[in-house]
């Protein structure tokens, strides 16, 4: 096919159906969960080829080459999105640690059509076919740090071989369980919305997931006045998760912003938090 022209079309979303499976300066390779079948997407996401995964990186590979392109470090961040959210919510996240010199890549899974195993799965066989890195970090909001978990636990993956992993960040992320989902998962055909990764994030599931094995800061969002955004749950929350839940023991460093749960990611102050997080190991001055 060298020499072929490659056709660019417009991609028709359905971020919620498409799991990356490779990413490298731009382009990504996806995975329909339902067909099964792949595509390349290149820059803002145009479409560049469908069929099988090879077939895809053949002409990612070709691509490659003609347009000679590379990363811009050795030294990989992937971020991580919740439930309902994809990876464009990271948007201004990912150009600062670009910025900074992170070769930064948002990671766009399925959230709600599988369970927590299943996309740890899906980011492990990522990490498998990084090519020109040596070295991982996870920035990851709500769930995604639940994810970060599950597939940080597997010690002996194959890609840790290749691979050191680094820092971790978890931005509002309901480690102790989170009590929306408990509630919401009461509610007639909840499953058929959220899926089974909702029903995981019960606070009564939240001991079966393994601490982190890498060093990880956590950032919560507040009202700052002990209640919190949302009356419904106890003590100060971001609308969403409480600050409580977002606790673990062991974190490196905790950070609390006054900050709504959907947006937290994206505040200028979270954001130059995690760059100096993943620097040194602190979030700076405004740490607690």
């Amino acid at each position: 096919m060298d020499g072929w022209p490659v056709v660019v079309l417009p991609t028709l979303g359905g971020k919620q159906i498409w799991g990356d499976e490779f990413l490298y300066a731009g382009y990504r390779i996806q995975q329909n969960v339902y067909t099964k079948h792949h595509r390349l997407l290149g820059p803002n996401d145009a479409r560049l080829a469908a069929g099988t995964f090879d077939h895809c990186h053949d002409t990612f590979r070709r691509l490659r080459d003609q347009r000679e392109v590379r990363p811009v470090s050795d030294h990989v961040v992937l971020l991580l999105h919740g439930i309902f959210r994809s990876k464009d919510s990271f948007g201004p996240m990912v150009k600062a640690l670009q910025a900074a010199g992170y070769e930064a890549h948002g990671v766009n899974y399925p959230s709600t059509r599988q369970g927590l195993d299943d996309h740890a799965d899906q980011v492990e066989r990522l990490l498998e076919r990084l090519e020109g890195a040596r070295r991982v970090s996870f920035v990851t909001h709500s769930m995604g740090g639940i994810v970060a978990r599950v597939l940080l636990a597997r010690e002996q993956a194959a890609w840790r071989s290749r691979v050191q992993p680094h820092r971790l960040v978890m931005i509002a992320t309901p480690n102790r369980g989170a009590e929306l989902a408990t509630r919401v998962t009461q509610l007639p055909g909840s499953w058929a919305v959220g899926g089974p990764s909702l029903v995981q994030l019960r606070a009564e599931h939240h001991e079966a997931i393994p601490l982190p094995t890498i060093p990880f800061g956590i950032v919560a969002g507040a009202r700052g006045d002990g209640r919190g955004f949302n009356p419904w749950l106890p003590g100060d929350n971001d609308m969403t998760v409480t600050v409580d839940s977002t606790r673990l023991e062991g974190a490196e460093d905790f950070l609390v912003v006054k900050a709504v749960h959907t947006f937290i990611q994206v505040q200028p102050a979270v954001i130059e938090a995690t760059v100096r997080y993943l620097e040194s190991g602190r979030f700076g001055e405004q740490a607690a």
